[in-house]
């Protein structure tokens, strides 16, 4: 099988068709009076619309490309070893906290994994039905407005999960006269906006999934943005062996907000750690 932008191009109608079809069960549970929420193993929520969309997307993708194994947040076994070659990598309802808390920051992410790169992603926000995708094969290094350097830099931050080292992240930049403003996402809305260009940064300290970053992280390099590993300011790696959990990192919505604030950032994570 080659996968290529002819690949993606082939199966992206059918993809987008999969996403809405997800985003529309999971807005009929979100719409009803009241819908159950169990905790798994893992301490996170899961509700009858995760496990709803779940199945929609495991059937289509079967479908559309029935020779790509797949691997979804609500079937994840550790103990099975993830394929060799490429695979679907499933997000059905990310957000779920937002989903709960009826915010309506909450996605659906897939991603295409080849190599341990982030190669496809397709993302659709069920309460507003829009839809993002990109792939490394489209890669538009768009010049989207760099920030004037006058502006203050807009980080984007998670909606339900701000921590005490985000915290103590934004007293560093006020130390240091960076003006900055906060736009508040939940889920993969975060790198969305960094690919719209409603944000520039999103510093990612705590610990995340392969699942939820991966699609965001195909959209955000399409539109030249980068997504850093915080220690080594290497390109997030998906497929590692040793756990489905991400390493802190940073997203950046083009090179110059890299080379700019990625040195500060790094130097700034490895005195925490």
């Amino acid at each position: 099988m080659i996968i290529d932008q002819d690949f993606i191009n082939n199966i992206l109608p059918s993809l987008k068709e999969t996403v809405m079809d997800a985003s529309k069960v999971i807005m009929e549970v979100y719409d009803s009076d009241s819908f159950d929420t169990e905790i798994k193993d893992d301490g996170s929520p899961v509700t009858k619309a995760d496990n709803l969309a779940n199945n929609i997307i495991l059937k289509s993708l079967s479908a559309i490309t029935p020779d790509l194994p797949i691997i979804s947040e609500e079937t994840f076994n550790p103990d099975i070893l993830q394929p060799v070659g490429p695979y679907w990598l499933v997000d059905p309802l990310d957000g779920t906290k937002g989903f709960i808390n009826k915010d309506g920051n909450f996605t659906v992410n897939i991603a295409l994994i080849k190599d341990s790169k982030s190669i496809f992603g397709i993302i659709c926000a069920p309460s507003t039905s829009k839809v993002w995708s990109g792939s490394i094969f489209n890669n538009l290094d768009l010049d989207i407005g760099n920030r004037p350097l006058n502006n203050s830099l807009r980080i984007v931050m998670s909606k339900n999960h701000q921590t005490e080292t985000d915290k103590r992240f934004l007293d560093l930049l006020s130390s240091k006269d960076i003006a900055f403003t906060l736009v508040a996402k939940g889920s993969s809305l975060k790198l969305c906006a960094l690919a719209d260009n409603e944000a520039d940064i999103y510093p990612r300290f705590g610990p995340t999934s392969e699942w939820d970053i991966a699609a965001g992280n195909a959209c955000l390099l399409e539109k030249g943005g980068h997504v850093c590993q915080m220690l080594s300011g290497e390109p997030l790696e998906y497929s590692k062996p040793e756990s489905i959990l991400n390493p802190a990192f940073v997203a950046f919505r083009d090179e110059d907000l890299k080379e700019q604030f990625l040195p500060l950032i790094s130097e700034f994570y490895k005195k925490l750690v």
